[in-house]
């Protein structure tokens, strides 16, 4: 949403324009909510997240609905990354994961432990933190993207099971 938006969470666009990537499950879920809470909420399908921000921006739209990791993405790679700021609870969670070759147990359990050693030493924060909260080259860009409730619980028990 707008910086200056008095938008908190998803009941905050009762009668307001949500805006979401067509095809995502973020826009499948505001879609849902929509219809559970009988929100009214005018919901706009749109080709790319490019264009989603920018309704945002210009006004055409109240908010728009995506990962939290793409919607900080894209608001820093705005001309004034400080004139939009992300709201509200997860409405879904996509699981991530790191992609290894198959039927390479070896380098797989070599990645696995080298995982659960970077998180339970918690170098795994100043990892983090360069990524996602300092300055990313080519173009120096900060995230300003805090690590979330849901990744600091699973950096409490470190799996290699994805649960659903």
């Amino acid at each position: 949403v707008k910086a200056n938006s008095p938008i908190q969470e998803i009941r905050d666009f009762q009668g307001r324009t949500l805006v979401s990537t067509e095809g995502t499950t973020p826009l499948k879920t505001a879609i849902r909510v929509n219809a559970e809470h009988n929100l009214g909420m005018r919901i706009v399908k749109t080709p790319d997240h490019a264009r989603a921000i920018d309704m945002v921006a210009s006004g055409e739209a109240d908010g728009f609905v995506m990962d939290d990791v793409l919607l900080y993405g894209l608001a820093a790679g705005r001309p004034d990354p400080k004139a939009l700021k992300v709201v509200g609870r997860f409405m879904t969670t996509e699981p991530l994961a790191i992609m290894l070759p198959k039927n390479d147990p070896e380098f797989k359990k070599l990645v696995d432990e080298e995982m659960r050693r970077l998180i339970t030493s918690r170098e795994i924060y100043p990892i983090y933190d360069k990524w996602f909260n300092k300055p990313i080259p080519p173009n120096n860009t900060v995230l300003n993207l805090p690590v979330s409730y849901l990744l600091r619980d699973f950096w409490k028990y470190p799996t290699d099971q994805v649960p659903f």
